[in-house]
């Protein structure tokens, strides 16, 4: 049974999109055993979590790394967990995007216990920097009449190389299979734009400014944060000093965390094997699963099949140490 589209405003501000592990043998094997290790962990401050986003590497993972993943989600030790699921649709072209929902509906269709637990399945515009409005409200509507599930439109040019105008959005938003937008391209256009986007979330992908990007200051509902894969400790604390109005503390948490994330990344942008996000959290997911014993436990791979550099593990340490447990346990001890 596939979920029904249902009226969005979020009971929950924060989504996560979940990293994957790798397993020794050929490159993108999924290693399920740590990668249901990382979402046990963040699990006490996540609930919404993501299957195969950017962050997941969704770009990346071929047909049997994406099932790998289903069966991930259909296990009872995951049930057991009970999180809210995201699916990506993370594909080239119209045709890509089409065939994974189609295989991800079969499989749902027979877990009758998955798919109540799966919320939406995520839809970038398609890969081409010559896209027009026109091109990209086609491929949706192509996407729409070729699938059940609740979309979520997902704006990411650094991937696509093009992006959704407000306008285009708009006629989007007017689809009742539309219930979530997420903006990873620190533009914030469509979000800004303040246009009537009817029932549909609004999440905020891109890090920095955490505060100040939440209603009613800022345009957005939530965020759908690659970082809460590390910090959804500290961002959930940001959510409950905003709800208390305790806004000098807020503030200067969020500038805390901007200010270390946007390091990092900085950092991670030359690594390579996979994108800045995932290379980012791997390295601070490193020391938050092995704690002070970070720098002697085996690095992790990336997508491409190769190992995260010791260097950029090193990097997160230095630059976050506050912020993760690199003179504690960590949660694979």
């Amino acid at each position: 049974m596939i979920p029904e589209p249902q009226a969005s405003r979020l009971a929950d501000a924060l989504f996560v999109p979940v990293l994957t592990y790798y397993a020794a043998g050929s490159a993108g094997t999924v290693d399920p055993t740590r990668t249901f290790a990382h979402i046990r962990a963040i699990r006490p401050h996540v609930r919404q979590i993501m299957l195969a986003g950017s962050t997941g590497d969704g770009w990346e993972l071929t047909d049997p790394g994406f099932d790998a993943l289903i069966d991930l989600a259909s296990s009872p030790a995951m049930a057991e967990l009970d999180p809210v699921l995201v699916f990506g649709a993370l594909r080239p072209t119209t045709e890509a995007v089409i065939a994974r929902l189609a295989h991800l509906e079969a499989r749902l269709s027979k877990d009758t216990e998955l798919a109540a637990r799966t919320s939406c399945a995520v839809v970038c515009p398609p890969v081409d920097a010559g896209a027009s409005q026109e091109a990209i409200l086609t491929h949706y509507e192509a996407v729409f009449a070729a699938s059940r599930l609740p979309i979520a439109v997902y704006q990411l040019p650094q991937v696509t190389g093009c992006r959704i105008e407000p306008e285009t959005f708009r006629q989007l938003a007017a689809s009742p299979r539309v219930t979530l937008f997420k903006d990873s391209s620190g533009e914030d256009v469509i979000a800004d734009s303040r246009l009537d986007f009817g029932q549909v979330a609004l999440v905020r992908g891109a890090e920095g400014g955490y505060l100040e990007a939440l209603k009613p200051e800022g345009p957005y509902d939530g965020w759908l944060l690659s970082t809460g894969n590390v910090l959804g400790e500290p961002l959930r604390q940001l959510l409950a000093l905003k709800a208390e109005s305790r806004n000098d503390e807020a503030m200067a948490l969020s500038a805390r965390l901007s200010q270390a994330i946007a390091a990092i990344f900085a950092k991670a942008q030359g690594e390579g094997g996979a994108n800045a996000f995932s290379n980012a959290n791997r390295a601070m997911d490193h020391i938050a699963a092995h704690g002070a014993t970070w720098r002697d436990a085996p690095l992790p791979l990336k997508v491409d099949g190769n190992v995260l550099s010791l260097g950029l593990v090193e990097a997160a340490a230095e630059i976050a140490g506050d912020l993760l447990p690199v003179d504690g346990p960590g949660y694979l001890g």
